[in-house]
């Protein structure tokens, strides 16, 4: 029997199941194979471990091991065992309930797993447990108090991710006092789970998503006083927000997607706060000058509220202006661009859309805010131009300023977005807890922080830009997305855009373009989303598989001088009725000129007599003495005419 009471190998490279030899290993008390391929399934591996050991074996790490299979019901055989991770493995089926036997656990870790079914009442039972880890598997059933009757030195707690239900009295003192709560996508609703009360030891709190329709209570705040991050989103909690928030440790707080009504404390002392999720909820009001003393804030999100009023304009002196990423969009704000993000030069992310805010955009944009990455300005009242606000800011690759009255040229606004030539890494990817909005075919996509890295759009549309489409902007080969649609611009689509070969979604409609469509827009594979609508363009729409692939014709309405499939306008009956238009044309011109000419002769002629008679006295005498004579001779003949009817009838 050898001697060795301890392998530990986590970190090296080796790969493949544990050597038979194992079984000599008697004295084995630590087995450590953490982040080794071993590649077989948890009873294959257990059968090769010594039974002479069993007694013995005191901590097993096989997290990150890829292991399959069932856990062995013989696993309750290692009775000494204190430490048991077995997470991040692929093993299925239940937990079997001699694990019940496993009463010297401080440790246990099943998450990242496929196990089901209900979690054995003898987990209840083990006293020492310090930390229990059975997060994102797919358990299911009831957890009662007698699952919890003896797990007094509970500290750390995770049920996330799994369809459990908490039937816990309203009145059952839990006999842990936890410092680690992990319950998301469990059931612990309708009412506020009361046996948080007693847990004033808790620093992180995740309760979202646990069908959770109550008020948020009073005295929650007083258990969160030592708190550093707190996650109660997506729930129905109602009520408000208390007007003065003392929260000393506080981190992370996320109180998103629910239904707080009320204002914003006005007293707000979070001094460490570097999170803060409060979107889609009812909270009114203005937003409170203390935010300004949030030094450490990086991420804020007050999105989808009912605020009103201006945005602080806070100070230099004020704030430390560490902003990352501010999301206030759907709200009901007002004022112009706040002028304190002057000195937010971290900022990778701004969201002010679907607001009341007017005014310019300013024009130290791109020299305060070098980093910024994605910039959504939409359905606002901006005016003025983007002539110089954009210049250098190579790390932009999303720009929203849809539906406001900007104007000017596309291609001093454009000029600089040099992030969209090729792909980049992102300064986002750390940052949660918001999405973007974005329209593409009448329909709203939400995108995540992490995602926006991905996507490379440029929207325009709804203003009032004006000149031609530049053939600079065919250079931002990285674009997905481009929307220029409701402005005024002219000239023709540039030849070039088929180099944008990520191109997804493309709409030029409602402009003043005209010319023929380039038929290069076909070979844009990945183009799923068209609409050149009501323009001027003319010639035959040009045909090839992407094209066909879409095949609407309202891509191309309200554009006469197009033909060809889609449209039920035939080419060759489109040319011959110009050609038919067109000598029509000319015979209503003709028709036109003579009548000008003839008119023209008439009134010059009649002048011409009129004024010589008026201004030349002979001229004068001799053109009545003219008319007298014929009157005269007139007058004679009718008389001896009028005689001899009388004499032949008489």
């Amino acid at each position: 029997c050898i001697a060795l009471e301890s392998i530990v190998l986590h970190g090296t490279d080796l790969s493949g199941n544990i050597p038979t030899t194992m079984k000599n290993l008697c004295n084995l008390q630590e087995l450590d194979l953490y982040d080794i391929n071993i590649n077989s399934s948890i009873s294959e591996l257990m059968e090769r471990l010594p039974k002479c050991s069993w007694n013995k074996l005191r901590k097993m790490d096989l997290h990150c091991a890829n292991l399959t299979g069932e856990l062995p019901t013989w696993i309750g055989h290692l009775a000494s065992l204190s430490y048991l991770d077995l997470s991040e493995n692929m093993i299925v089926g239940s937990v079997p309930d001699g694990t019940g036997n496993l009463t010297n656990l401080n440790y246990l870790d099943l998450s990242q797993n496929s196990l089901v079914g209900h979690i054995p009442v003898g987990i209840g039972a083990f006293g020492n447990l310090t930390s229990l880890n059975l997060g994102q598997n797919s358990f299911s059933g009831v957890l009662a108090e007698y699952h919890f009757a003896t797990l007094e030195r509970l500290e750390f707690l995770d049920l996330s991710s799994n369809s459990l239900k908490l039937d816990l009295h309203e009145a059952w003192i839990p006999p842990f006092k936890l410092k680690k709560g992990y319950f998301e996508s469990c059931d612990l609703g309708p009412q506020f789970p009361s046996w948080l009360r007693w847990q004033t030891d808790i620093v992180v709190l995740d309760i979202s998503n646990t069908s959770i329709k109550d008020d948020l209570p009073g005295w929650f705040w007083t258990v969160s006083y030592n708190a550093y991050e707190l996650y109660l989103s997506s729930n129905q909690l109602g009520g408000a927000l208390p007007e003065k928030l003392e929260l000393p440790s506080m981190q992370a707080m996320d109180l998103s997607d629910n239904y707080l009504s009320g204002k914003l404390p006005a007293n707000l002392t979070v001094p460490n706060l570097m999170t803060l999720h409060l979107h889609h909820n009812q909270i009114g009001g203005t937003i409170p000058a203390c935010l300004c003393q949030l030094r450490s804030l990086r991420v804020i999100n007050l999105s989808y509220n009912q605020l009103t009023g201006e945005i602080p304009q806070c100070s230099v002196d004020q704030f430390g202006f560490s902003f990352l990423v501010i999301d206030m969009k759907n709200n009901n704000l007002s004022g112009e661009f706040p002028s304190f993000l002057q000195n937010a030069g971290w900022l990778l992310f701004l969201d002010l859309s679907y607001n009341k805010l007017s005014g310019n955009v300013p024009t130290w944009i791109a020299q305060r805010m070098p980093y910024l990455e994605v910039l959504i300005l939409r359905s606002n009242m901006f005016c003025g131009n983007l002539s110089n606000q954009l210049n250098k800011l190579d790390q932009l690759h999303f720009l929203d300023v849809a539906h406001n009255n900007i104007s000017g040229s596309i291609y001093s606004s454009i000029r600089s977005l040099t992030a969209m030539k090729y792909s980049h890494t992102s300064g986002l990817d750390n940052y949660t807890g918001a999405s973007i909005s974005m329209s593409i075919k009448d329909q709203e996509l939400n995108y995540t922080f992490q995602s926006t890295n991905n996507i490379m759009l440029i929207d325009m549309s709804y203003n009032s830009f004006t000149g031609p489409i530049p053939r600079e902007l065919t250079l931002l080969k990285g674009l997905q997305s481009l929307n220029l649609s409701g402005n005024q611009l002219s000239g023709t689509i540039p030849n070039d855009i088929g180099i944008l070969r990520r191109l997804e979604s493309l709409d030029l409609s409602y402009n003043d373009l005209v010319g023929e469509i380039p038929s290069i827009l076909s070979d844009l594979t990945f183009l799923s989303c068209l609409n050149l609508s009501y323009n001027n363009l003319s010639g035959r729409i040009p045909s090839g598989q992407q094209l066909q692939t879409l095949n609407n014709l309202y891509m191309y309405i309200g554009n006469p001088g197009l033909c060809g499939l889609p449209l039920s306008t035939n080419c060759s009956t489109n040319r011959t009725n110009k050609i038919v238009q067109n000598e029509h044309d000319d015979a209503s011109h003709d028709t036109t000129y003579l009548y000008i000419s003839t008119s023209a002769g008439f009134v010059v002629g009649l002048w011409i007599v009129f004024c010589t008679i008026l201004f030349k006295k002979s001229w004068r005498i001799a053109y009545f003495q003219f008319f007298d004579q014929i009157y005269d001779k007139i007058y004679v003949q009718a008389a001896v005419s009028k005689a001899v009817l009388i004499r032949k009838f008489l």
